[in-house]
């Protein structure tokens, strides 16, 4: 007790209290430093265009993948993954906000241009539409933003349909994004992987420079079309090719998996590797027409498997298990919560996936959904989540339906992975129940269209 109240008690401050307080301070920036520097970097490999069989890895006979097959075989790989859609704009939302389609509003390419509107001389017109087509998405959940809200240098590199990517989560961008120079799905950003790989390079030593934590998009334009790989790439493929545009494509796809080994190269040089998450998938499947180089059939803007299915892998040495899931369905739609829970960061409880690396969760879900609307969208329709529609599709286990809306069509993908026997008429009460699981799943998450 003070014997004497009225005056106050000094405080004695150590002569060391400086150099206490000093070194407490240190110590809690080392902590966040650390930190940041114990944060896995991510990689996103996203392959355009490209078939699910059409990989080393997946057994491909002809097609050398080494790059993305050693990448497959330490990591976990699920053969059974599907796309949320079969084009690429919409399928690229998704695989950013971890929604649907329907959800984003991002449903088609371009929108639908007024009756006798055309490029270029209606291009502000177009500029006008798409920059209302993206709108929504600037609400809507973004693991790319939340990586870079959590202090990750995030790139952006190759496909890129949403205006400037820096006003989606990126801190830096190859795309420029207006419609007004040539901006439309990636303008600058498509000569990663065709042209250089230097920026890329670039942002990682930029980013180690700085100890800080990074992620990369590597949307490359490959193996899309032109089909017009470096002839040694042709040579390897045009006495084993069935045709000529065949072999093409897969010039282009070989070409995809050098650029991939590029990049691996180059991490493992930095001793970045086992720092290193990969992620890999494809935008949508791509079959090659057989007459007509650079364009395709059955696959692309359809539902069927060879539209749709697409093996996907997690890949970080030493810490995710390698194994290989030849039945569990897994989803793009899962891909950016997983990225989120691997860098320690909550993902936005919009979104609708599942982690990957949850193989227990996934097979206990048994199920995946896809969509497929018109290439065009008409932006005064959106609030109408059936307007453009061609098909949804609902896999369960080894059953498919696609739900079209003059019909509904039944497989057993177990003996007919190619979607080509139908079903439907022979098992009603199989057919019945999957539309009503579907509409379930339609009703529990569709919401309002975006405003005009």
């Amino acid at each position: 007790m003070n014997p004497h109240p009225s005056r106050t008690t000094p405080i004695i401050v150590p002569r060391n209290f400086l150099s206490l307080l000093f070194a407490a301070v240190l110590t809690v920036l080392s902590i966040h430093r650390t930190d940041a520097a114990d944060r896995p970097n991510v990689v996103f490999i996203l392959s355009d265009d490209q078939a699910w069989k059409d990989y080393g890895f997946m057994g491909h006979q002809h097609i050398q993948t080494p790059n993305l097959d050693a990448l497959a075989r330490e990591g976990l790989l699920y053969e059974r993954g599907y796309v949320t859609a079969p084009l690429c704009r919409p399928s690229l939302a998704s695989l950013v906000t971890g929604l649907y389609p329907h959800q984003t509003g991002i449903r088609g390419n371009d929108p639908v241009m007024p009756a006798g509107a055309k490029r270029p001389n209606s291009l502000p017109l177009f500029a006008k539409l798409r920059q209302r087509m993206t709108e929504p998405l600037h609400h809507q959940p973004s693991f790319i933003r939340a990586l870079k809200d959590n202090g990750y240098a995030t790139l952006q590199t190759g496909k890129w349909w949403e205006g400037d990517p820096k006003d989606h989560g990126f801190t830096h961008a190859m795309t420029h994004g207006d419609e007004l120079r040539g901006g439309r799905h990636g303008d600058e950003g498509l000569n990663i992987g065709r042209k250089t790989m230097q920026p890329i390079y670039d942002f990682v030593d930029a980013a180690v420079e700085k100890d800080q934590p990074f992620f990369v998009w590597y949307g490359v334009f490959l193996p899309h079309a032109p089909h017009n790989a470096p002839e040694r790439f042709y040579n390897k493929y045009k006495d084993v090719a069935p045709n000529e545009p065949t072999a093409w494509y897969w010039a282009n796809v070989d070409w995809f998996d050098e650029t991939c080994g590029q990049l691996v190269d180059y991490l493992k040089s930095k001793g970045l590797y086992e720092k290193t998450v990969f992620v890999y998938t494809c935008d949508n499947g791509w079959v090659p027409d057989p007459k007509r180089r650079n364009k395709y059939v059955r696959s692309k803007q359809e539902p069927v498997e060879a539209g749709i299915r697409t093996p996907i892998f997690l890949t970080h040495a030493g810490t995710i298990r390698p194994h290989r899931d030849a039945t569990t369905l897994a989803s793009n739609v899962d891909i950016p919560s997983t990225i989120l829970k691997i860098c320690n960061i909550a993902p936005d409880k919009a979104m609708q996936g599942l982690d990957l690396r949850d193989t227990a969760a996934l097979q206990d879900r048994n199920r995946v959904f896809v969509e497929s609307y018109q290439h065009d969208s008409d932006l005064d329709q959106l609030s109408d989540i059936n307007n453009g529609l061609k098909a949804r599709v609902l896999i369960q286990g080894w059953d498919k339906l696609i739900a079209r809306p003059d019909g509904v069509e039944l497989f057993d993908l177990k003996s007919d992975p190619d979607d080509r026997v139908n079903l439907a008429g022979t098992h009603p009460q199989k057919a019945n129940a999957l539309i009503a699981q579907l509409n379930k799943w339609l009703s529990e998450t569709s919401v309002p269209g975006p405003s005009k």
